[in-house]
Formats: structure tokens, sequence, C-alpha cells
């Protein structure tokens, strides 16, 4: 086999492969001499049909097969040699090789490839990105203190309606419902707030409730079904009242909550809920350092692509995508493309390969902590997490996702420690409002900045 290559300028560069028959003769004929005895021809016993009539039958499929793992294989060796870093795979140039398996002894492949831009990350020059960090604030920890204090209280039918009590009520002669008066409008809640069993009240059921869904679940309809003409006036007569009194914060709802001893105290358990809130927050704060820290390093950082070998590479790959919705997206391609090779520069000597050990420490404080936190971990319990370790990493999806979750978590740390970081802090309610004055600067633009593209992580999971 002849090779012919020479570097020119540019990224695409061209490899040509010349095959004579002399190269593959001898495996074509042994791997025919192969598929005789193999072969089950009608009239022929197993091993004896005409070598001449194995050729004609399997002849041109075995030199076909044969070339292509010459050509496959020489090219994987050329890249090897020539330690040549190209981004996308080889593309064969139709008009410089001739290729005919039916008529010719000796073929030419010609193939172009781009060679992968070289890329220097300056962080110092990068913009700073915003690090949120979430400090909960009081009324958002008294919301979940309360949930907690709600789902381990106790349950009271009071004689009088008082705010965030439920009620159910008889209307139309034979019809009940139910209802927490949170559901109601504030205008609603004054006509229900000191009313007692047995009180009737006449309601225009669409103008009492804050919202069609509220409307639909008394009713027992879908939203869909709800006449957008009826007004839904009755007389409702109070049948029941329910009430969750809050439990008291003492030892015992301490210990009802953290079975495990770890919060005895006020000043602990204000402590432990307010990591549950951060750690709730976490993964969007981490999602939006990692999506603001890529567009800044791709906005600040040369990465030329050749853009008419990518185009016509989409076009070969997704069979079903046309020029002109090529063009639509091609920046997102861009984009995504630029943020593969950038990324892969990134990580260049950095301990970001997530090992199948660390999956499977995943896995396990995901079962202790999700299904066995209130129980001491005796051999018989830690045997059963360890099946349940070994289940879970047989589902190569869930393995994926969790893989996928850990490279992200170490490359978001990775990017924490490189870039300038503009540290801020404030509840969600703050992180909410920075987020949407971002967006409302953001369509206030004639024109808002392409979408970036999370590529495929470029590194590769250890195997077991």
């Amino acid at each position: 086999m002849n090779i012919k290559h020479e570097n020119v300028p540019g990224q695409v560069q061209e490899v040509v492969f010349e095959i004579n028959k002399e190269d593959y003769a001898a495996n074509v004929e042994a791997a025919l001499k192969k598929q005789r005895r193999n072969a089950n021809i009608p009239g022929f016993r197993p091993g004896n049909a005409p070598m001449g009539m194995v050729k004609k039958m399997y002849g041109t499929a075995v030199l076909a097969n044969e070339v292509d793992r010459m050509v496959n294989e020489n090219m994987q060796k050329f890249i090897e040699e020539n330690k040549i870093k190209m981004i996308f795979e080889p593309m064969p140039i139709e008009a410089k090789s001739t290729v005919d398996f039916e008529n010719a002894e000796n073929f030419v492949f010609a193939y172009e490839y781009a060679l992968a831009p070289e890329v220097n990350v300056d962080y110092a020059k990068v913009p700073a990105v915003v690090d949120f960090k979430l400090t909960p604030g009081a009324e958002e920890r008294e919301g979940y203190v309360n949930d907690l204090r709600s789902r381990h209280g106790n349950y009271i039918t009071p004689e009088t309606i008082e705010e965030n009590d439920s009620i159910s009520v008889k209307y139309n002669e034979d019809k009940n419902g139910f209802f927490f008066l949170r559901d109601l409008t504030d205008e609603a809640k004054k006509k229900f707030i000191g009313k007692k069993v047995g009180e009737g009240i006449m309601l225009s059921l669409r103008k009492a409730f804050a919202n069609e869904n509220a409307l639909a679940r008394f009713l027992k309809v879908e939203v869909k079904d709800l006449d957008a003409e009826a007004d839904y006036k009755f007389k409702v007569t109070i049948d029941h009242i329910g009430r969750i009194e809050l439990a008291e914060m003492n030892e015992d709802f301490f210990k009802k909550v953290y079975p495990d001893g770890s919060v005895t105290t006020e000043e602990q358990f204000v402590e432990a809920i307010n990591k549950v809130i951060v750690e709730q927050y976490q993964p969007e704060l981490d999602r939006q350092f990692m999506n603001d820290a890529i567009e800044a390093l791709l906005d600040n950082t040369a990465i030329e692509l050749p853009e008419d070998f990518m185009r016509r590479y989409i076009l070969a790959v997704q069979k079903d995508m046309t020029e002109e919705s090529l063009n639509e997206r091609f920046n997102d391609y861009k984009r995504s493309f630029q943020w593969q090779i950038l990324e892969s520069k990134l990580v260049e000597g950095e301990d970001v390969m997530v090992k199948a050990d660390e999956v499977k420490d995943y896995f396990r404080n995901f079962f202790i902590k999700n299904y066995f936190g209130n129980f001491e971990m005796d051999d018989d319990m830690k045997e059963r997490v360890e099946s349940l370790v070994t289940e879970g990493m047989k589902n190569r999806e869930q393995v994926k996702a969790v893989y996928d979750m850990l490279y992200d978590g170490k490359l978001t740390n990775l990017l924490r420690s490189k870039m300038n970081i503009d540290h801020k802090e404030g509840d969600s309610k703050a992180f909410i409002e920075m987020l949407t004055a971002r967006q409302a600067a953001i369509a206030g633009t004639e024109e808002a900045p392409a979408k970036k593209t999370r590529a495929k992580k470029s590194t590769k999971k250890e195997n077991e």
C-alpha cells in the first residue's frame, strides 16, 4: 500500500491510500478458502463447491471487506504515527477516489481531515464570572420549618375557621367539596374566616377561587371541562373544619425529623435546615455558574474551525439535515464543537476523570440516605446496600447519568479554581431576581447571544 500525504497551509489536509492487488490478494484468497469450507451451496457437500463458483458468489463482498479493513487500519496507523490531532472524522473525497470492486484490481481512497486548532486559554483575560452563594432568608427558612412542623403536627377540628384551615362544604343540595383556605382569593377568604360548621355563604366559585386549577379540583373535573361562561354561583354550607396544629419545636420534634440524633437543639435545627435549603439550590447554582463560565471562555478564547468542511461533515453525518436547516442551526453547531475542543484543552493534565468506585460510592450514599437513613447499619443492612449498588451499576443509563453529574461537578470545581470570580451572596429571591434581570437585559438587546450548547464529555470514564 502506498500512502500519499503532504502538509499544506490551513486546517484541512488530505491523505491518499493507494491499494494494489498484491496488497490484498493473499488475504482475500485465504478468506475465500474459509468461505468455501463453510459455504452451504445446493448440490455440493460443505467444502466441496468449486472455487470458481465461490469466487463468483462471494468474491466481491470478500474483496470489499478486506480493502475496507486495510484502509481503516492504515488510517489509524497514519494518525498515530504522525501524532495527528484532528476534529471530526475523515471525509472521503469521491472526486479523487477510484473504487470499483466489480471491475478493477487497484483502488485509490482519498480523504480529507481537519486538524484541531491550537487553543490557548488565558484565564486572566477572561472577565469575572458570577458565583452565587445562597444564604437562606428568614422567610424561606420559616416556610420550610413550618412545613416540617405541619408534617409532624396534630390534626384538630376547631370551631371556627382561621387562615390555612381545610374546609369541607355541601352545595347545590347533593354535592360536596373540599378546599384549603389558601386556594381562595383574599376577598373570598374574608367571607370564611370566623365562620362555624353549619353556616352558609353565597359564593361565586368562579370569583372565589384564586385560579382555575383550584376551581377544577373543588368541582372534581379537569380544567379543560370547566365552562368558561359559568359563574358557578351556589350557597355553600360549611360541613367540616380541619386544621394541622404545628408541632412544637422541642426534643421530641427534633428526634422525629432527625432520628439519628444529629439535631437536639433549635440552633442545630436551624443550621440543618439551612444546609438542606442550600443543597436543594446548589445544582442550579452550579449549573448557572458553569453556563456563565462556558460563555465567558468561548467568548474570550480564539478557536478556529474550518466552516466549509464542518458544513459538509454535518450534512454527511446527519442524512436528514437540509442546507436550509443547517444554516438556521449552524451557530449552535459551531458553538458546540468549539466547546468540545475547549473542554478537551481545559481538562488536559487535570484530575477530572470519574472512576468506577466514585460512581459506586454515589449509589451507596444515595441508598443509605434515602432508604436506610433511619436504621442502624448492621452487617445485614450493609449487605443489602451493596446488592443495590451492584444492581445500580448494571443500569447503563443510570451509571451514565451519575458519571455525567460527577464529571460536571469536577469540571465546575476546576473552573472555580482557575477563573476570575465575582462572588455574590443572597437568598433564593435575590438569586432569581439576578437571573430575571439578566434575561431582561438579553431580551432588550437587538440580538441575543447564541445558545451555548453543552457538548459531549471529552474525558473517558475509567472501566472497572
